[in-house]
């Protein structure tokens, strides 16, 4: 016997509203897990961007020690070592070769010290191209320029008196005054944290 049309209806009714609300749940997840994804793809984005962002800081920041260290602490030390190494050789040619011989007395016999003299008169040459060296790196230095002068003043000194050196007639007053003029460039210079040590050159050095 069949049901009554109300029934059969309400059957019908339900037969047709259950597969719409599968399929309403089956909508419902497949947006959910879509906008997961989304949500994902988004983290990841940003996440990446960060990251691009935190390298390129990296590298500005490395850049700009890179930058600092040229024109800043590099920039001074360079011309205070080369300085040191100028000054140094200069220093020590001139007292070993030219003020302790002749003040020593290798004037009084000239003819039998001369050889002497010459190694002194090379000296003389050798001890002004190196001052003027250290000159040129005291001037890039901001720590070193008050000893700009007096090495200027004994370099042009001892070019001057070459020829008395080598000749035997050098007054040693003349010596005893660019003497002073070293010393107080040294003391200055040590001073400013740059103390000079002495190196005394060979004689091939000299005519080199």
């Amino acid at each position: 016997m069949t049901g009554s049309p109300l029934t059969e209806a309400s059957s019908a009714t339900n037969w047709i509203c259950e597969p719409a609300g599968v399929a309403s749940a089956g909508m419902t997840r497949w947006f959910s897990g879509a906008l997961v994804a989304l949500c994902c793809v988004a983290v990841l984005v940003l996440a990446g961007c960060g990251g691009s962002s935190s390298s390129s800081s990296a590298s500005a920041a490395s850049a700009g020690t890179a930058a600092a260290t040229a024109t800043g602490s590099g920039s001074t030390s360079l011309p205070t070592t080369k300085f040191v190494l100028h000054a140094g050789l200069a220093f020590g040619a001139f007292h070993h070769w030219i003020y302790k011989p002749i003040k020593a007395g290798a004037l009084k016999h000239p003819f039998s010290n001369k050889l002497t003299l010459i190694k002194a008169g090379l000296a003389a040459l050798f001890v002004s191209h190196e001052l003027r060296l250290a000159v040129d790196d005291a001037k890039a230095s901001k720590v070193l320029k008050p000893v700009v002068a007096p090495l200027t003043a004994a370099a042009d000194k001892l070019e001057g008196l070459k020829s008395s050196i080598t000749g035997g007639s050098v007054n040693p007053s003349d010596l005893d005054n660019i003497n002073s003029q070293l010393s107080q460039a040294g003391q200055t210079a040590k001073s400013a944290g740059a103390s000079i040590k002495e190196s005394v050159p060979s004689a091939s050095q000299l005519t080199g």
